[in-house]
């Protein structure tokens, strides 16, 4: 739900998206058919570069909380893995997917993380793949969008199963770590890159 930094330089996501218990790693996946136009090693969301972690929370338009991502930087913090995003999701708001918008804020802080829990928690990766892409090789789920930041989900089961971040940027720049801010519109369909813009997108299943 790192990746320095909803949704924009885009460099997560979130979502780490727990070194706690219960906490499953998700990996990349790469889709069948798949255009790969470059493949460059990136964080989804920033994690800040001036403190050691950084805490993002995405909540619905009817103030209902959604998920939560603690993004470690370089250094372990306690618990926290270093280069890892924590997920916490409030599994009872995924309802309002495709009903309601989604905002974004994101806290920066030292020492001890603030407390997170979450009736569905997982972690992810820092360092992922940013692929390519000129036609989306992503469909389904629940869309949502701001600017040259999609976000993607899927749900099964009552939890999320599925997770990518898109970002769009100008031809020959390199993908970055993303810090979605602000809010996030309801979506749909494929997205697109805009002419005289690159692709790029990262996507994570959810065991």
């Amino acid at each position: 739900m790192q990746a320095q930094s909803m949704l924009v330089q885009a460099g997560t996501a979130v979502f780490a998206i727990l070194a706690a218990s219960g906490c499953i790693v998700a990996e990349r996946i790469e889709q069948p058919g798949e255009e790969e136009v470059d493949s460059v090693s990136e964080a989804q969301l920033d994690p800040g570069m001036l403190t050691p972690w950084r805490l993002y929370t995405a909540t619905f338009s009817n103030g209902q909380p959604f998920f939560r991502v603690l993004a470690i930087g370089g250094s372990n913090v306690g618990s926290y893995q270093a280069n890892t995003e924590y997920v916490y999701v409030t599994t009872a708001s995924l309802q309002y997917l495709g009903k309601k918008g989604v905002s974004f804020s994101h806290t920066d802080g030292t020492g001890a993380p603030p407390a997170q829990s979450g009736t569905q928690q997982f972690q992810l990766p820092v360092s992922s793949s940013w692929t390519g892409f000129s036609s989306d090789q992503v469909s389904g789920g629940y869309r949502y969008d701001s600017g040259t930041v999609h976000l993607r989900l899927d749900t099964g089961g009552g939890e999320i199963t599925r997770l990518t971040w898109y970002q769009t940027i100008g031809q020959g720049q390199n993908p970055a770590n993303i810090t979605p801010n602000g809010a996030f519109a309801i979506g749909s369909g494929a997205v697109t890159v805009p002419v005289g813009s690159a692709g790029y997108y990262v996507d994570d299943t959810i065991p």
